[in-house]
């Protein structure tokens, strides 16, 4: 399985681990702001899926050049996500 479907797994784990606390945020405070940060989570946890299945469904038509690209991608998108929930959960 190519690195990149891995870290795809992982970024939606990310990403359900952020939209848990920001529902529990939204519960508490109701601000326009956390609904925002709800939906930008929810979307890109979409994008996310919607990668996976992708991967999952279509690999023998990835040429190894999209899949480095792929690869660096969501290589980047997990650091920043890692970065985030640090920031989140850090209290």
């Amino acid at each position: 399985m190519e690195l990149a479907v891995i870290l795809e797994a992982i970024n939606s784990l990310l990403l359900l681990s952020l939209l848990y606390i920001y529902f529990g945020n939204y519960r508490q405070v109701k601000s326009n702001f956390t609904i925002g940060i709800i939906l930008f989570a929810a979307f890109l946890l979409l994008q996310n899926l919607v990668a996976l299945y992708f991967h999952l469904m279509m690999v023998d038509y990835y040429s190894g050049p999209v899949m480095g690209h792929a690869l660096v991608l969501s290589g980047l998108q997990t650091i920043a996500l890692v970065v985030l929930n640090y920031v989140t959960w850090k209290d």
